[in-house]
C-alpha cells in the first residue's frame, strides 16, 4: 500500500471559472516535509484543503487525485471522510488557537483529541513538543501564539496520525520561534516518521526545513530586504491621539502585561514589537475593549475610554479598530462582503439607500474591484480577505487603527501592497495606527516610532531608526537576529 501523501495533477476552478490551483502533482513519503509556497492568491490554502478532502463551496475539482496512506480522499463520502481524517489525518491552522476549546485546560484538550487508543500521554506529548507540564492546567487563552501551536502539534501527536498539515506555522513568529518551530517539525517528521506537507511565505525558511519545496504561481522577483536602507520619516506630531497608561492585563492568574505606557500622535504610525508572549495582542485587545481582565487610563483625541470590565458607548467602540492577524477567523463565511461591510456602515450612521455605494467606494479605497462585494471569505485570496478587513474598519469611521501582525500570512509583494493602503489611508484620513508585527522590515518601513515589549512591559521605546540601529537590550537585538 503506497504510504504518506500523493498528489497527482490536481486542479481546482471556481465555478464562475476562475483557476484557483493549475495542475499540480507532488508526494510526501513518511519521515520527510514538502512546503508549498508562493504569491498569495497562488492556490495554497485551496490544495492544502483538497489534502484534507475538502473544497470549498463553489470550488470544482477539474482533474487529478490525492491519496492518504492510500486512500483516494474523494472516494470517501462525508461520514468516511471523518472517520478517515481522525484515524490518518491531523491539521494545523494559520490561527491554531481558534480550534482550541476555550473553556477547557490542556489536559482536557489532549485527552478529547487521543481518543481511547492513544500511542502518547498529554503530558509526554506536551514534553515532546518542549513545553513544560505544568501546561497542562492551563487554558488556551493563557498561552501565547507560538505556544498554541505546540499545544496543536501536540494534538496530532496524542492521535498518532501519519499524515500531518500544517497550514502557515511560521506565521507571524520572531525569528527564534520561527526557527525552533521549524526545527520541531523537522525532528517529528523525522523520529515519529510523519509525513508533513507545510505551507508559508519564509522561502529561506521552508528550504532549510523541507525535503521537497513546491512553488505554485509565479514566483517572486525577489525577497523584501531585512530593513530598508532608509526608514520612513515621522509626521510632525502635534496632539496625542491615543494615550494609554498603567497598562495592565491578566488571564486568570497569569500576568500578561504589567504597567505599560504608549502614546500614538495624531497621524502617526507606531509599532510594538517584541517576541511571542510578550503581551503584543493582549495589549491590542485592551486598547479595543475586548480583554476584560484589564486595567489602565486609555484616552483617544482627549476622551477617556473604559478599560477591561468598564462599558464603552457605541461610538467609543468606533473610536479604535482592531485589523487581526487572520481574517477568515472574523469574517463570516456566510456572508458576503457586501453583508460584512454593511453592519458597521449602518451602524456609523450610513442610511440603507447608501450603503452599496459607501461599500463600494470602501473597496475602491483598499484596492479591490467593487465586484467583490458580491463574494464569500472562502473565494478570497489571503490578500483580499486582508483587504476587506481592513475596509470594515475604516466603515466604522476609526480615529485609531490596529493593525495585529496583519502582513504575517503574506507573500512579500502583498504584505507591501497591504501595507501601502495602511499608509495611503493614514495620510488621507489622518487616522493614527498602531502596528504589531514581527517583521523588521514592515516596521521599518512603515512606522515612526517603536515600542519593545518582553515579558508584558515595555524595555525599550524611541524613534525607529534609532532604535533598530543602535537597539539597547538583549530583547530588541534579537528580534533583529
Amino acid at each position: 500500500m503506497t504510504t504518506g501523501v500523493v498528489v497527482e495533477e490536481l486542479s481546482i476552478r471556481a465555478r464562475t471559472g476562475a483557476e484557483l490551483l493549475v495542475p499540480t502533482s507532488f508526494r510526501v513519503e513518511p519521515g520527510t516535509i514538502t512546503a508549498i509556497t508562493g504569491p498569495s492568491g497562488a492556490g495554497k490554502t485551496t490544495l492544502m484543503r483538497a489534502v484534507l478532502g475538502h473544497l470549498a463551496a463553489g470550488t470544482i475539482r477539474v482533474s487529478g487525485s490525492v491519496h492518504i496512506s492510500g486512500q483516494d480522499i474523494f472516494a470517501l463520502d462525508r461520514a468516511a471522510l471523518q472517520t478517515f481524517r481522525r484515524e490518518h489525518l491531523a491539521y494545523v491552522g494559520q490561527d491554531p488557537g481558534a480550534a482550541l476549546n476555550p473553556a477547557m485546560r490542556i489536559r482536557a484538550l489532549l485527552a478529547e483529541a487521543a481518543g481511547r487508543s492513544a500511542p502518547a500521554e498529554p503530558a509526554a506529548a506536551l514534553e515532546r513538543v518542549g513545553l513544560p507540564q505544568h501546561m497542562l492546567r492551563s487554558r488556551p487563552g493563557e498561552l501565547s501564539g507560538g505556544e498554541q501551536r505546540r499545544v496543536a502539534l501536540a494534538s496530532a501527536l496524542v492521535r498518532g496520525v501519519a499524515v500531518l498539515v500544517v497550514d502557515e506555522p511560521l506565521a507571524g513568529l520572531h525569528e527564534q520561534l520561527r526557527n525552533d518551530i521549524a526545527a520541531l517539525l523537522r525532528s517529528l517528521a523525522a523520529e515519529e516518521k510523519v509525513a508533513v506537507l507545510v505551507s508559508g511565505h519564509d522561502t529561506a525558511t521552508l528550504h532549510r526545513l523541507a525535503d521537497e519545496v513546491i512553488c505554485l504561481g509565479e514566483p517572486r522577483a525577489a525577497l523584501l530586504s531585512r530593513l530598508p536602507a532608509t526608514a520612513v520619516p515621522g509626521p510632525v506630531v502635534d496632539e496625542v491621539a491615543l494615550r494609554a497608561e498603567a497598562i495592565a492585563a491578566r488571564a486568570g492568574s497569569r500576568l500578561l502585561l504589567e504597567s505599560v505606557d504608549l502614546t500614538v500622535g495624531a497621524g502617526e504610525s507606531v509599532a510594538v514589537v517584541g517576541p511571542s508572549g510578550a503581551g503584543k495582542t493582549t495589549m491590542a485587545r485592551v486598547l479595543a475593549g475586548l480583554h476584560p481582565q484589564a486595567s489602565g487610563r486609555l484616552e483617544v483625541n482627549g476622551r477617556r475610554l473604559g478599560v477591561g470590565a468598564a462599558r464603552r458607548s457605541r461610538r467609543d467602540r468606533r473610536r479604535i479598530q482592531l485589523i487581526p492577524q487572520n481574517p477568515l477567523s472574523t469574517l463570516n463565511p456566510k456572508h458576503t462582503v457586501l453583508q460584512t461591510l454593511s453592519r458597521p456602515l449602518r451602524l456609523s450612521g450610513t442610511r440603507s439607500r447608501e450603503v452599496a455605494g459607501r461599500a463600494a467606494a470602501l473597496l475602491q479605497q483598499v484596492e479591490l474591484d467593487p465586484a467583490t462585494l458580491h463574494r464569500y471569505p472562502d473565494e478570497l485570496s489571503g490578500g483580499q480577505r486582508q483587504r476587506v478587513a481592513i475596509a470594515r474598519a475604516l466603515a466604522a469611521a476609526p480615529e485609531v487603527l490596529i493593525c495585529d501582525e496583519i502582513t504575517s500570512a503574506l507573500d512579500a509583494d502583498t504584505a507591501a501592497a497591504i501595507m501601502g493602503v495602511i499608509d495611503r489611508t493614514r495620510a488621507d484620513r489622518g487616522i493614527s495606527v498602531l502596528v504589531i508585527s514581527h517583521d523588521m522590515s514592515v516596521v521599518a518601513g512603515h512606522c515612526h516610532r517603536i515600542f519593545v515589549l518582553a515579558g508584558g512591559r515595555v524595555v525599550e521605546a524611541g524613534d525607529t531608526a534609532a532604535v533598530l540601529a543602535e537597539p539597547s537590550t538583549p530583547q530588541t537585538r534579537a528580534l533583529l537576529a
